[in-house]
């Protein structure tokens, strides 16, 4: 049901509610969190319906597929042939700059 949420504490949490809520109540209090829960995940269901129906509508799922399918760069190639290149044309102005004084 909930990730990180094993028997044992499945068990707990059931004694807890026992005790605080009392066995003569417990089958409303179950009824009644059965029935938020089931609102809940019917307004997740909608909510990401309207987020897909969005996305078709706007066309981001063919960007999106688009962008999948193109070959990912190398950004760190790029990004340090960059730099190579800045040093380089820093050194160069410097030489430059020493050769006129």
């Amino acid at each position: 049901m909930l990730p990180g949420i094993g028997g044992v504490e499945y068990l707990v949490i059931a004694a807890l509610i026992i005790i605080f809520v009392g066995p003569k109540e417990l089958p409303t209090v179950l009824r009644t969190f059965g029935r938020w829960w089931t609102k809940i995940k019917n307004f997740s269901r909608e909510f990401r319906s309207s987020i897909n129906e969005i996305a078709a509508d706007t066309g981001i799922d063919e960007i999106k597929s688009s962008v999948e399918r193109k070959k990912p760069k190398r950004f760190t190639e790029e990004m340090r042939e960059s730099i190579n290149k800045s040093i380089l044309d820093t050194e160069s102005k410097e030489k430059e700059d020493e050769s006129k004084n």
